[in-house]
């Protein structure tokens, strides 16, 4: 069975690390990225050392551009796995500091693009009578929320919202939908924070995460038969 993998925010970070653990898996993989070059070609060669098939692709989720879907990675395939990680980049500040602008950046590149992602794979997976949807949220949201993500914690509960709803709609349909919550982890976008910043997080984190183990689990849920895909979250 011809299996693709689809991730957004695919070339740094957990992104990354996933679309190398479902290249491993023997899927297809199509990472896609909105900016960095260097971190692309990076994965580009990664993939070609690790025997991985698919495709490194510079596709803002935010856009309207549906190009992307028509690859025969998609068309052909017999079963996708989309896995919406796409991320705004931020630094924690107060609030008040924020402008609108700033929860709007976070709401485009997380629900819409997660929206806009997951609208063009429905058919298709409907199509085949299965397919996995998995959406990243963080362990943030599951309990008092850490001071200075105002906007990203209000998009990521804005996501598990979305997640709930396409769940409600197509889980009965074949169609697996859940989302993963990983704790505090390592990655370009935290490495830009001040230190002392990161430290105190890590400190007072109530998990802390290795982005290849966390999407060494996201294989894992997408693959396992035990797994209802039913809206539910899973912390990674």
């Amino acid at each position: 069975m011809k299996r693709t993998a689809i991730i957004t925010g695919g070339t740094k970070g957990l992104g990354r690390e996933t679309a190398l653990a479902f290249g491993r898996a023997g899927y297809d993989v199509l990472a896609l990225y909105s900016a960095d070059e260097t971190a692309a070609q990076e994965l580009v060669k990664d993939m070609a050392v690790q025997t991985i098939f698919g495709a490194v692709l510079h596709h803002d989720v935010r856009s309207e551009d549906a190009s992307i879907w028509s690859r025969p990675e998609i068309q052909a395939a017999d079963s996708l796995t989309l896995v919406n990680n796409a991320c705004a980049a931020f630094s924690p500040m107060p609030m008040h500091q924020l402008g609108w602008p700033d929860f709007e950046k976070s709401f485009l590149v997380a629900v819409k693009g997660a929206w806009s992602c997951s609208h063009s794979l429905i058919r298709p997976m409907l199509k085949k009578g299965r397919g996995t949807i998995v959406n990243v949220l963080t362990s943030a949201i599951e309990d008092q929320p850490p001071k200075g993500f105002a906007a990203y914690l209000t998009a990521k509960h804005a996501l598990q919202g979305f997640t709930l709803a396409l769940a409600a709609e197509y889980a009965v349909r074949g169609i697996k939908i859940f989302s993963v919550s990983p704790g505090y982890m390592e990655t370009p976008l935290t490495r830009q924070w001040d230190a002392r910043l990161r430290e105190a997080i890590r400190t007072n984190a109530g998990r802390l995460t290795l982005p290849t183990e966390a999407a060494a689990r996201i294989v894992d849920l997408v693959e396992s038969g035990a797994v209802p895909g039913r809206g539910e979250n899973y912390p990674v």
